[in-house]
């Protein structure tokens, strides 16, 4: 094909992921009788006196996606609800929401964020509505809910997912080329993929080429090795005496020693500038990106780019980071908890999971009908292996406690100090631990 059809032919595939694979249009597939469906069989919404429903976005929710994910199909399988958003911003949390006594009926955030609602007593246990409501949680991944009962004490379910996410080994094609280095594979290890990154790390006419970035968040390799910050029994940090840990700071600095492959200006989580903006770095391991517009536009400009499975551990084959979910919570004080449920449910059935998947949004459901629509209508899918990439199952969930987020901003700052070589390993395990104690102390005293 010439330059001139390439073009329009990738000036097609752009514009078809803006326009069709933003998000679902809304009352995707059949509409399910009003009433007493196999989901919900209260029926309680249907035909019910006019309510609104307000949506707390905690998490980043765009007001497109909530528009046709959930308020028009919600609007057109129950005509007297209305769905109404409201969005975080420094003014509006969820602390002040409770001072002022403004609960919303459902909360949205992403399921590695509970904790900060947990912490503030927000999430309801749904056992009761699931019972009452007859929902089939069996329908769920078990692995998806075993790691919503992980978020709390007393392993309670107070969390629905709408969504879930996959992983992927993102590369550039033309780099590879470049340095005569063959693609990654599906089913390589970390120890594999950094041997490769090896080859096409170096710099070349000025341009400085990264092979591997480990990842943009501490969370991915630490939920895949099940690492957990602080002993819940003890309230003691856990990073200087886990033998798992000292893998996670190794394998950082296998990757980022490679010299060249953290060079002057790099900074932890720049994963995807590098990879989509200036398209020097090599293997970008990140949440897939097939409905992702910078990518598209990339393509669209003659990026040469493939995905494969995630890379794992070779003592732990085929698990990949612990479970990331987008979804929903009803807080204690909401004024219409079987409403919001029936909402949740409603959102969870099969038929429309089955449109949500085919635009790109993971399923957490069983159904292998369901999974294998995924990303059916999103261009950039074609001649992904699927399958593979969601062979790579999530790791099981670690113990949590609500000294997390801390843990996570204290170890990611003593882990970049560890490999960019301004401290030895020990020394770095030992400040994070340290520090780490010393912040959940201090979060301990204030609530007492």
């Amino acid at each position: 094909m010439g330059d001139s059809g390439r073009s329009r032919r990738q000036s097609l595939l752009y514009t078809t992921l803006i326009v069709g694979g933003l998000l679902i249009a809304s009352g995707c597939g059949r509409e399910a009788d009003v009433g007493k469906t196999p989901d919900n069989p209260a029926g309680s919404l249907a035909g019910g006196e006019p309510v609104t429903l307000t949506l707390f976005a905690h998490g980043i929710l765009r007001d497109q996606d909530f528009i046709d994910y959930m308020q028009e199909p919600i609007k057109k399988k129950y005509p007297n609800v209305t769905l109404r958003k409201v969005d975080a911003d420094k003014q509006v949390t969820m602390s002040n929401l409770i001072a002022a006594g403004d609960i919303p009926d459902l909360v949205w955030l992403g399921l590695t964020n509970l904790q900060q609602l947990t912490d503030l007593n927000v999430p309801s246990n749904l056992e009761p509505l699931v019972s009452k409501h007859q929902f089939d949680l069996k329908r769920l991944d078990p692995q998806v809910v075993k790691s919503i009962r992980s978020y709390t004490d007393k392993g309670e379910l107070v969390y629905l997912p709408f969504r879930t996410y996959a992983f992927g080994l993102h590369y550039n094609k033309s780099i590879f080329d470049k340095f005569g280095a063959e693609y990654p594979r599906n089913g390589m290890t970390w120890d594999e993929v950094i041997e490769l990154a090896r080859k096409v790390t170096r710099t070349e006419n000025g341009v400085a080429y990264r092979g591997l970035n480990a990842g943009t968040a501490l969370n991915r390799m630490q939920s895949q090795l099940s690492l957990p910050y602080v002993d819940p029994q003890t309230d003691k940090a856990l990073v200087s005496s886990d033998d798992g840990w000292r893998r996670l700071f190794q394998t950082f600095q296998d990757i980022y020693g490679i010299p060249g492959n953290y060079p002057s200006g790099a900074t932890f989580g720049d994963g995807a500038k590098a990879f989509l903006d200036t398209k020097t770095l090599a293997m970008f391991p990140q949440l897939l990106l097939l409905n992702n517009l910078d990518l598209a536009k990339a393509a669209s400009e003659g990026f040469q780019w493939g995905v494969v499975s995630y890379p794992t551990f070779k003592d732990k084959p085929g698990v990949g980071p612990g479970l990331f979910s987008d979804g929903f919570v009803i807080p204690h004080g909401s004024k219409h908890p079987d409403q919001a449920f029936e909402v949740m449910a409603y959102l969870l059935t099969d038929e429309m999971q089955k449109g949500y998947s085919e635009k790109g949004n993971m399923s957490a459901l069983v159904n292998p009908d369901i999974h294998k629509r995924l990303y059916a209508e999103s261009p950039l899918s074609k001649g992904v292996d699927i399958a593979a990439l969601l062979a790579v199952r999530s790791a099981d969930p670690h113990e949590k406690t609500i000294y997390d987020e801390k843990g996570r901003v204290i170890v990611t700052k003593h882990l970049e100090a560890y490999f960019t070589g301004k401290v030895d390993m020990n020394t770095a395990m030992r400040m994070a631990n340290d520090e780490l104690n010393k912040a959940a102390a201090e979060m301990k005293a204030a609530k007492q």
